[in-house]
């Protein structure tokens, strides 16, 4: 296994129809996915992020809470074995998720090695 290297863009919790994983190949579905995330209460929006090089693409992870109802996730690392991507992860506490109930979180995260396949793995 490989280890991969990888840059937190972007940490939310939104109901979306997101899947648990989700790979963002182009600056163009970057959009669309910001502008689905977008928050009407705010006036200004988050700046959108870029595709450096045709080697980097965005991961989102919106796992399915299994053991905090209103948690947040942490990536603890990601590895590749050449066509799957694993991602390991662990969900922890969020006191303004707990407090404000909130039960999606969302992690947008950069990597620069495209994968086939992605497994996610939740640790406890």
């Amino acid at each position: 296994m490989k280890k991969i290297e990888f840059v937190e863009i972007r940490r939310l919790n939104a109901s979306s129809g997101l899947k648990e994983s989700t790979v963002v190949k182009t600056t163009k579905e970057i959009k669309e996915l910001y502008k689905k995330l977008n928050d009407s209460k705010y006036s200004r929006s988050t700046p959108i992020p870029v595709l450096e090089n045709e080697n980097e693409f965005f991961l989102v992870l919106k796992p399915r809470m299994k053991t905090l109802k209103n948690g947040d996730i942490e990536v603890e690392k990601i590895e590749s074995d050449g066509s799957t991507l694993w991602v390991t992860y662990k969900e922890v506490e969020n006191d303004e998720y707990k407090e404000n109930k909130q039960l999606n979180p969302i992690l947008i995260i950069k990597i620069l090695n495209k994968p086939q396949k992605i497994k996610l793995n939740l640790i406890h």
